[in-house]
Formats: C-alpha cells, structure tokens, sequence
C-alpha cells in the first residue's frame, strides 16, 4: 500500500497548495494521503487565519484522506524541532512517501546534504557554534555551517524546512521515500499573482481585497484571527511579570527579559514590537514564537515536558482515512484520538491551553476540541 504524507499549514489553503497536492498525487500515485497539520497556531508564531477544524475540513473536501494535528510544542519551535515531530508522526502513521515543496526542487540535493552531516556531525556542529558565537543567527549559522562543510547553501525557509524533513528520515532510516516540488512562487511576495502566496492572501483578505479567484469556499473565512489583535493580553503579561519570571518562559534567554521589561511601554502595536526585538542574533519569526510563549505563559519545564509525544490527533478524514485507521489501530505504536478529552499527556495540555486562549474570542474552538466529529462523508 502506498501511503502519501505531506507536512501543511493550509493557512489559507490556496491554488497553489491544490497544485502541490495535486501533483504530489501525480508523483506517487497513493492509495491514501494523509496530511500532518499544525493546529491553531503555525511555525511562525502566530495565530492561524481562521481555526485548524475548518483548515482540515477543506484539506478533505480537495483530495486529503486523513489529517493529524502536528502538536503545539513542535509547531511553536525551530524548524528542527518543527521537522522532528513532523517525520515522526508521519512514521508512526505508516506513510511510505513524502512529498514538500522547496525553491530549491532537487532531492538528490537535500539527500547530499543531509548525509554530509549524518558522516560529520560534530564538524557540522562545531561550525554552527563557531558561526553563532560570531553573531549569526541560528539560519544563517546553519548556512555558513553547510558551506564551509559542502561548499553548498540552503537560504529560503522552505528549503530549510525541506532539509529538515529529509535529516529525519536520514537520521533514523525511516522507510519513507523522499520527493520535493519546486515551488511556483516566491514564498514571501505580498502581492496578488497568478499563484499568489500564503503572504499575500493573509495580507488581502484583512485588507477585504476580493481574493475568491485564489482561495476556495470564501464561507470559510467570515472570522479571521490575527496575532496584533492579541496585543493587549501580551503586554499585560510582560508588564505584570518580573524579569525573573519571564526568564523561566519559553524561549526567553540571553537576557533578553530585561529588553522586554525596557520597551515595553515605548511600543503601540504588536508588529512594533516585534520589530524593536528583532536583531542579527534573533529573526523576527524567532521572537514571535518567544512572545508566543509569554502570551500564552508557557514555561521552559512545560515545553519539556510535553516533547515526547505518543499520540496521533485525528483532526478530519473521510471515508476511505477511517477505514485505514481501524486496520492500523491495534498495531499503531501510537495512540489514535479524535478529541482531547480521551487522553491525558503534557503536549494536549498545553492544546487545551492553546484552545483557551483563543476562545477568548471564539468560544466554540473549546467545544470542538472535545466534541469534533472527524469524519466528513
């Protein structure tokens, strides 16, 4: 049995994620596809633009059999922790190929790499340190890293992220067999193109620019969600907070709490202070996950303890997902939930506190994480 595994976010879900699936389906001619999704919120630190049931809900209607939560604890880190709990999570399902999307589009690339690494570990290591006590930030460490190692560079995201996927798999010999997708546009234009961007769509649909040509079922997006409109809740928590405290919150390290607690009430505006935080030792995406932390308190312990995760959330399937999950049932290491109240484990609390928050301004989210009715006939 083939088993296709794709790795989204879907926020929104555009033309151009219909084409990579589409041509995912192409390559590897499943008889199942099964995305890993991130919940309600994504890598970058924010809030998804509208709730991950709806997400998931048209990831089915377009050609998606079976979608799992990547779980809150891998979504809000690195691109390393990111790809770790991706892989894993696709292992335990039983998916036999991946297929992602990168600027870059060759595998036989990615694989080069990543074994280059696998043979010379500490030496790739050492050069990432070297580079970060220089003042690089992690990205551009890793970068310099692969140059002085291969003689080759990975800059975009996408590609990073792509590297990520294909090191796991390599690291711990996974059956999976590895593809990739050359993407069709640039992943950060904030514009509207043919194939317009994630970016782009976002920035339209708050501006109430008609978009309708780009996305699907525009019923789905009446309630938006965006991160600046937390702003409130996230200056309280800085402010009420001594410096001690901020330091045991997630991702709050080198002192930076002290520049927290000093700027704080010079900034306005969300974007305003993410922009004063931002600096050649931290990317802007890396001090949006660290204010995501402190907004929603989470701790350096809390976050530890919920990296072990032995569990698969089942968010939607149809028909053809449901079938598959009652043959993989007994012998899935994994336990198989479908909502958060038939199963205790340190990484669904922190969903529930996730989903808490939120509420805050759509009080059905709560409901739906102990009362979602996956399968869509």
């Amino acid at each position: 049995m083939k088993i296709l595994g794709i790795v989204v976010e879907y926020n929104p879900f555009h033309t151009g994620h219909l084409y990579h699936l589409e041509k995912a389906k192409e390559i590897v001619q499943p008889d199942l596809t099964i995305a890993i999704m991130s919940g309600n919120y994504v890598q970058r630190g924010e809030v998804a633009i509208i709730d991950k049931f709806k997400r998931s809900e048209l990831a089915i209607k377009y050609g998606v059999d079976l979608v799992i939560e990547l779980p809150f604890v891998y979504v809000s880190q690195s691109a390393d922790y990111f790809c770790k709990g991706a892989i894993d999570l696709l292992y335990h399902i039983g998916v036999t190929d991946l297929v992602f999307g990168s600027e870059c589009g060759t595998i036989e690339t990615f694989k080069e790499i990543a074994y280059a690494i696998e043979k010379q570990p500490d030496t790739y290591n050492q050069y990432v340190r070297d580079a970060m006590n220089q003042g690089l930030r992690y990205p551009d460490a890793c970068n310099q890293a692969l140059s002085q190692l291969l003689g080759k560079s990975i800059v975009t995201p996408n590609d990073l992220l792509g590297l990520g996927y294909v090191k796991e798999v390599i690291f711990n010999h996974y059956p999976i067999n590895l593809h990739c997708i050359e993407r069709s546009n640039d992943y950060h234009e904030t514009t509207l193109n043919k194939v317009a961007s994630a970016t782009a769509l976002r920035k339209a649909l708050f501006n109430h620019e008609d978009v309708h040509e780009y996305l699907f079922d525009m019923s789905y997006y009446t309630k938006l969600y965006k991160q600046s409109d937390f702003f409130s809740y996230l200056k309280y928590q800085i402010i009420i907070q001594d410096e001690n405290s901020l330091k045991n919150l997630h991702l709050v390290d080198e002192g930076i709490e002290n520049l927290l607690k000093k700027v704080i009430y010079q900034v306005n505006y969300y974007d305003e202070l993410v922009s004063t935080l931002t600096s050649k030792r931290y990317t802007k995406t890396r001090i949006q996950r660290m204010l995501l932390h402190i907004l929603l308190n989470n701790t350096k312990q809390e976050i530890q303890n919920a990296l072990s995760v032995d569990y698969l959330h089942i968010l939607k399937m149809n028909q053809k997902g449901q079938a598959y999950l009652h043959q993989i049932k007994k012998t899935c290491d994994y336990k198989i939930i479908t909502n958060l109240s038939t199963y205790k484990h340190p990484a669904l609390d922190l969903e529930i506190k996730t989903s808490k928050f939120l509420a805050l301004q759509d009080d059905s989210i709560l409901e739906q994480e102990f009362k979602n009715i996956p399968i869509i006939k």
